[in-house]
């Protein structure tokens, strides 16, 4: 078991510290999708992710410009270690979910903003596999386009064939030209980590072929115990109807006893948000950042 050090001192995310995660987690289970520890794992990298004990709670810093802080990880009152850090380091707490930033909410002393782009997005899994009733007609109709037009295979990749996700990782950036975009060669950098390390995060991955080449790919997990989320969902875009399909078949295979699935923030892009409000969320899981007032 690694050593965690205690608030203020912090050390860098590590593979050896999945098991404290877990464990958290399983105790106290997790709403929002950033929650999982493959997320903050694959990610580290980017936001220069950081870790420290503050009274039990796990602390999350990012490296990435000024002193941004998630939400403590454990079991009872979070307000306690937020109001301890925000007056040590007047810095910032984000991805906050609705409980504990409704505690800040008639403080005069704190600062407690919306977060709409990164809302998650939580579906019944059950309306995105059955379709079922009029507000799913274009779904369906893609579908039917997609199944009628193209010659397919949908496969389950195990971790003996997680180099398929390097493999359309690189196809699908040649397609979008990930260099020249700064998020896109964030994701390509979370999502080699995730390939790499498919085996210990016990991922669900699924492929669409057409004509035996990958064209489609999802990969989940468990976030909580009635709750799949989606950490990869691609596809090319080129092709009418593959996403449609990809997301049906996926959740009728890998599904299992979920009653929800969580398909994670827009991040503000409006084609994005247009496609997940599209599905008809069951509800949003707001998020918040908090700050003490200046």
């Amino acid at each position: 078991m690694s050593f965690i050090p205690s608030y203020p001192e912090f050390i860098p995310l590590d593979l050896a510290h999945k098991p404290i995660f877990d464990a958290a987690f399983k105790e106290s289970p997790p709403e929002i999708s950033e929650f999982t520890f493959t997320n903050l794992f694959s990610w580290r990298q980017v936001y220069g992710y950081k870790l420290c004990l503050l009274d039990g709670w796990l602390i999350l810093r990012s490296g990435a410009g000024k002193n941004l802080f998630l939400p403590p990880i454990g079991t009872g009152d979070a307000s306690g270690p937020v109001r301890a850090i925000l007056r040590d380091s007047r810095g910032e707490f984000c991805r906050v979910p609705e409980d504990l930033a409704r505690v800040f909410g008639g403080d005069d002393s704190f600062v407690v903003r919306e977060d709409r782009d990164n809302f998650d997005y939580l579906y019944y899994l059950s309306d995105l596999t059955g379709l079922a009733g009029r507000k799913y007609d274009g779904k369906r109709n893609l579908i039917r386009k997609f199944k009628s037009g193209y010659l397919y295979d949908y496969a389950d990749i195990t971790p003996a064939g997680s180099s398929r996700i390097l493999e359309f990782e690189q196809a699908w950036c040649l397609m979008k030209d990930c260099e020249t975009a700064e998020g896109l060669e964030n994701e390509r950098r979370a999502v080699l980590e995730i390939a790499e390390h498919f085996a210990e995060f016990r991922l669900s991955c699924g492929v669409i072929r057409v004509g035996g080449v990958i064209r489609a790919m999802a990969v989940a997990e468990a976030l909580n115990p009635e709750t799949m989320v989606m950490h990869i969902f691609k596809a090319d875009s080129g092709i009418p109807g593959l996403y449609q399909t990809m997301l049906n078949e996926f959740l009728r295979c890998r599904g299992g006893n979920f009653k929800y699935l969580n398909l994670e923030q827009d991040l503000g892009i409006p084609g994005l948000r247009a496609s997940k409000e599209s599905y008809h969320p069951v509800r949003m899981i707001k998020k918040y950042t908090i700050a003490l007032k200046e």
